[in-house]
């Protein structure tokens, strides 16, 4: 790929946006990747330029023409774009018609232009369509505090869809900048290892643990170090949904202002109070924490 250093583009990784520069920009190279990651309305509003573009593209050649187009009022560019419209979404009303070679010509590229943008823009309502989305709710920060005794970093989570997803898997890393003895800076990725990584089923919530011990790459740091350090944790799931049968990926970023030390997260079960009763799960409490010594 060709550098061009005018061009600057954001990157973003967990929480942080970086500014790449020196790429060459490729709109219709990564057509299919840019059409994916834009927003519905974005989407829409891009094939909606696109279209006008075109029909304004064959109504100025059809008005090259002169009068080619048959009841068409003379010189009226308006009735000319309007036939193209007709053309490009292959409608043919048959109030108008192409009246010479020329014309004929012109639509029948304006037809095969319009068949093809059919078939890309279908595929692409159908891709978007079927991609997989998790709805998977994140606590809004993480916490440090007691677990079996022991110092852990906890991160939680919730299936907001409560549809099955099989063979969940998690992983937590720590990611921060580095300067080396030759001043280089580097920013570094150091996985934090979990208690269970694993779930065979999620279908409600989710508590990860991470052991703070002499092993741990969170071991013996304060605040004031992860600022210093500018750390982030990002959080990465995956699984297999039974619903659409495809494999679900989403990621959430945590800055070090995203930690509450001395924290564990709020109960968000609570037991039956009567026989035969059912077992409750609060996700408004998803978010809370509470205070430990």
């Amino acid at each position: 790929m060709i550098a061009h250093p005018d061009k600057a583009r954001k990157i973003r990784v967990a929480d942080r946006e970086f500014l790449a520069r020196g790429l060459k920009p490729s709109l219709f190279g990564d057509l299919f990747h840019n059409s994916m990651r834009l927003s519905w309305p974005a989407f829409f509003a891009g094939f909606a330029v696109y279209f006008l573009t075109m029909n304004l593209l064959f109504a100025s050649l059809f008005h090259l023409g002169g009068d080619c187009i048959a009841n068409a009022r003379p010189g009226s560019f308006l009735d000319k774009f309007f036939f193209s419209v007709e053309t490009l979404a292959t409608v043919g009303y048959g109030d108008m018609h192409p009246a010479n070679a020329y014309a004929h010509l012109v639509v029948t590229a304006e037809i095969f232009t319009g068949l093809s943008t059919l078939a890309v823009f279908t595929g692409l309502i159908f891709a978007r369509f079927s991609r997989p989305r998790a709805r998977v709710i994140f606590a809004e920060a993480l916490v440090i505090g007691p677990h079996q005794g022991e110092t852990t970093l906890m991160a939680r989570l919730a299936n907001a869809r409560h549809s099955v997803v099989t063979e969940a898997e998690a992983d937590l890393w720590l990611i921060y900048a580095e300067t080396t003895l030759e001043g280089r800076r580097f920013v570094r990725f150091r996985p934090l290892p979990l208690a269970h990584r694993r779930n065979p089923i999620f279908v409600l919530s989710w508590t990860l643990f991470h052991t703070i011990d002499e092993s741990s790459p969170l071991h013996g740091l304060t605040r004031d170090d992860l600022k210093a350090m500018d750390a982030r944790i990002l959080l990465v799931f995956n699984g297999h949904d039974e619903a659409s049968g495809q494999t679900l990926v989403v990621r959430r970023g945590y800055h070090f202002d995203e930690l509450r030390f001395n924290h564990v997260y709020a109960d968000i079960g609570a037991q039956p109070t009567e026989e035969g009763a059912l077992q409750e799960i609060d996700y408004r409490k998803i978010h809370q924490t509470e205070a430990v010594d």
